[in-house]
């Protein structure tokens, strides 16, 4: 199942929590878990951004975040090449 979450992740679509956990038949919390785990193994990472971007006009400073019009954190996760490799591989 973690491959799987590699995998979608990589297709470089975006995915909420919400959503993969659907498509994959899990809880979200189950997917949130996961997500940490793939980064403790280096496969994924969170996004660097200095302020917050792609016109969400939240004013955030967070690194790693952006905030929605309701001003709820988003975290964005950005795949490592480690992760690129270990996702080709996946079936």
């Amino acid at each position: 199942m973690l491959m799987k979450v590699l995998k979608r992740l990589a297709q470089g679509d975006r995915y909420s929590n919400k959503i993969m956990a659907k498509e994959l038949g899990i809880d979200e919390g189950m997917v949130e878990q996961m997500l940490v785990q793939l980064q403790r193994m280096g496969y994924i990472e969170k996004e660097d951004m200095s302020s917050c971007s792609g016109g969400c006009d939240c004013g955030s400073t967070k690194k790693a975040s952006c905030c929605n019009s309701s001003n709820i954190e988003i975290v964005m996760w950005k795949i490592t090449s480690k992760g690129k490799e270990t996702a080709l591989k996946v079936t």
